[in-house]
């Protein structure tokens, strides 16, 4: 029976790695996203050290204001691995060998090449108890722990991510969508070239603001993204949801490019996909990142044909010819050089759109007229005979310089393929 209202989740992330800052805590943030969007609402996300008395602590408070409580981390087999103990030692259970487990345990060594040692045999001790369900765990030894405690549930998770992840794909967001109400619908606006406060203003000033909805502006490398989401039941919440967006659309039109994007570069391989377009690209100052984030997106092989790293000039010469003269009169991070990028891309590639990216990271190599920050971006199409080149001036350190670099080269050739394409 699913419930009624909105159901309060906190979730509790354990290990000192997290708090030395050593291991970025990334599950919290996973878990609350599919929490999210299946319409829980996370009061609190804390991370907390191996101790006994923290876990307690945080276990304590969760019961009083939460509904679902989410623990990762401390199902290893070593010392410092105690939340199974701790576990057990708040709920009253006793911890049982379970063989099922073991024999999970062995096949994942065996296909490894590898023996377990008996520290292993930690990991097959499960609180023995009709209220503890194994979660199967089929990428790691540590199988996961399901409580039913009165009207809460408490689900426990390796704090590998990995493991974690693949933990609530199978088990975790099944259960919860089948027992708990999605009183949650929203949309995303993506948004680009224009700020946040520009965005607020604009919209705020609309006498119906906010549209008899939640508004949440959401500042991302590429834009802004803005949210639309509704509480209730399920025709009343998408009726005032769908309302907004129009509105808000009819607002801010040439600023959005997307809806309910999730990453840059799976929207643009859906693009590619949907026109038939194959893409290729030359990278300089982000190094093949363009690529990278390109190519983790599932079925990105139908739409990208090939990619070069030109950091240098001398690649840039002998892979693309671009002119010596244009590199030594106008430099790598120029309009010109950018264009000279795709002239050969167009000439070595038999992709339909070709694009090339080339800036200065930082934290060295600017000057006045070109300080840290200046990338030049361009694509051009082959048929149309299309080109778009550009530069821009992007803030922050060089890893967020390359991101962003990245990620609004992505933006515009999906803004041009879904504006002007055709």
């Amino acid at each position: 029976m699913k419930k009624d209202k909105i159901c309060i989740s906190n979730i509790i992330n354990i290990g000192d790695e997290i708090l030395s800052g050593h291991t970025v805590n990334t599950n919290s943030s996973y878990i609350a996203s599919i929490l999210y969007d299946i319409g829980i609402f996370t009061k609190r996300i804390t991370a907390i050290s191996d101790m006994k008395k923290d876990i307690i602590a945080q276990l304590d408070e969760s019961m009083k204001n939460s509904d679902l409580i989410f623990i990762t981390g401390g199902l290893g087999p070593t010392n410092d691995d105690l939340t199974k103990k701790v576990i057990c030692a708040y709920f009253g259970f006793e911890l049982k060998f379970r063989e099922d487990i073991w024999k999970h345990i062995l096949e994942l060594f065996s296909k490894r090449g590898l023996i377990p040692d008996e520290i292993n045999i930690e990991q097959a001790l499960f609180p023995d108890s009709i209220i503890a369900v194994p979660i199967f765990n089929s990428v790691g030894t540590a199988p996961g722990i399901h409580i039913k405690f009165d009207d809460k549930h408490i689900f426990v998770m390796p704090g590998v991510p990995n493991e974690m992840k693949t933990m609530m794909s199978d088990y975790v967001t099944p259960f919860l969508k089948d027992n708990f109400s999605d009183i949650l619908y929203y949309r995303d606006i993506n948004t680009t070239d224009i700020p946040e406060s520009s965005l607020y203003s604009i919209l705020s000033n609309d006498p119906a603001f906010p549209f008899g909805c939640d508004i949440a502006f959401l500042p991302q490398g590429y834009g802004v993204t803005v949210r639309v989401k509704n509480f209730g039941e399920k025709d009343f919440r998408k009726n005032y949801v769908d309302k907004a967006v129009l509105t808000i659309e009819s607002l801010i039109r040439n600023k959005i490019f997307a809806y309910d994007m999730k990453t840059p570069q799976e929207e643009l391989v859906a693009v590619l996909k949907n026109l038939k377009l194959k893409i290729s690209v030359a990278e300089s100052c982000t190094g093949g990142l363009f690529m990278n984030n390109l190519t983790n997106v599932p079925g990105a092989s139908g739409i990208f044909t090939e990619g070069f790293v030109t950091y240098s000039n001398d690649s840039k010469f002998n892979t693309l010819s671009v002119n010596s003269q244009t590199l030594c009169i106008d430099g790598a991070v120029s309009t010109v050089t950018v264009s000279e990028m795709l002239d050969g891309l167009l000439a070595v590639t038999k992709a339909g759109i070709v694009c090339a990216i080339s800036g200065i990271a930082g934290p060295d190599g600017g000057s006045v007229y070109k300080p840290v920050g200046t990338v030049v971006l361009g694509f051009c199409l082959r048929e149309k005979n299309k080109r778009f080149v550009n530069k821009f001036l992007f803030t922050g350190d060089r890893i967020t310089i390359k991101e962003k670099a990245s990620n609004k080269l992505m933006v515009e050739i999906i803004k041009y393929l879904k504006k002007d394409y055709n």
